[in-house]
């Protein structure tokens, strides 16, 4: 097996991978920046790294790949359907636009080759302990291969769409994004106004973490008020969620769908943007209802001495 991509996700999931899998023989890993690839591989183990995409996909049967955007997918696919690939099972977990998906699961399937999309719910923390959800889609035979690779391994629970075009799973992933975004959003407004009122966000998180079905409202809430928005790796910059939420309101719009809480946490995300830089992490809509709220963007002091935003408040959408 090959696994391409190794950002956050990508390094819990194969760190799982290795660790739970039934591996007759080492994982071999490939990402665009090879030294993070070889101190991946150093700390997990039973590895090894590729120096190109063409040498790892021709070394294994299994291609598992969750890579940083679209635009990274699509090139990616594009080298390797240049390539034989007769016979290989690729396993495709970034998060793309279901149309996106739809026509490399044609490509590679006519190239004889097969395809699962395999969609994942869960940030990086869960992805460490192996509890995150799983969404394949695409031939039922094809998913069956891949599923001594998820519950027990890298996920919790499956949702499965096998026989279903492999598009759907990207579709229920971006749904899914509709409901992660909004949790955000009303995690930012929740602790604003607990701090405003004078309750404090301690007390609010208090709530959060009790309030039932409340995991997701407690994950990121914790990472708002502890100040993880702006004092951590991001868990995903703010202009590429940004590209990903102008395509959902597009699709949204060809469908005649209305998300208004959705654009609000949209356009917040536009004022994380414009008052604290692109690699912000998405998180940070916390700080734009901060100062919506006049208070300042980074709750516990500057980022590396920055003023608390960069040109005070402004609407951008």
């Amino acid at each position: 097996m090959v696994f391409l991509g190794i950002g956050l996700m990508g390094q819990t999931m194969t760190k799982n991978i290795v660790a739970k899998a039934d591996l007759e023989k080492p994982l071999i890993l490939w990402n665009r920046t090879r030294k993070r690839a070889e101190e991946h591989s150093a700390s997990i183990g039973h590895s090894t790294v590729a120096a190109t995409v063409e040498e790892a996909v021709t070394k294994a049967d299994i291609i598992w790949s969750c890579l940083q955007d679209q635009e990274a997918v699509t090139e990616t696919f594009e080298e390797i359907l240049e390539m034989d690939i007769r016979g290989k099972l690729f396993l495709e977990s970034s998060t793309v636009l279901p149309d996106v998906t739809n026509r490399i699961a044609k490509q590679v399937e006519e190239a004889g080759a097969e395809f699962v999309a395999m969609l994942v719910f869960g940030e990086p923390s869960l992805a460490n302990i192996g509890k995150l959800i799983c969404v394949p889609a695409g031939p039922a035979a094809s998913v069956s291969r891949i599923k001594p690779y998820l519950v027990g391994v890298v996920a919790q629970a499956v949702v499965d769409l096998s026989g279903e075009e492999a598009g759907k799973a990207s579709l229920l992933k971006i749904i899914g994004n509709v409901l992660i975004m909004t949790t955000m959003e009303t995690c930012a407004e929740i602790n604003v106004f607990a701090e405003k009122t004078g309750l404090g966000v301690e007390n609010a998180q208090k709530l959060i973490d009790n309030f039932p079905h409340a995991a997701a409202h407690t994950i990121y809430s914790s990472k708002m008020v502890n100040g993880d928005y702006y004092q951590k790796e991001p868990m995903v910059e703010v202009t590429k969620a940004r590209h990903l939420t102008s395509q959902v309101l597009d699709l949204a719009k060809e469908n005649n769908v209305s998300l208004k809480s959705y654009q609000v946490a949209v356009e917040h995300l536009a004022d994380v943007e414009y008052n604290a830089g692109p690699k912000e992490d998405i998180c940070g809509i916390y700080g734009a209802v901060r100062m919506e709220s006049g208070m300042e963007f980074y709750n516990k002091g500057p980022k590396n001495g920055m003023a608390n935003g960069k040109h005070g408040f402004e609407k951008l959408l």
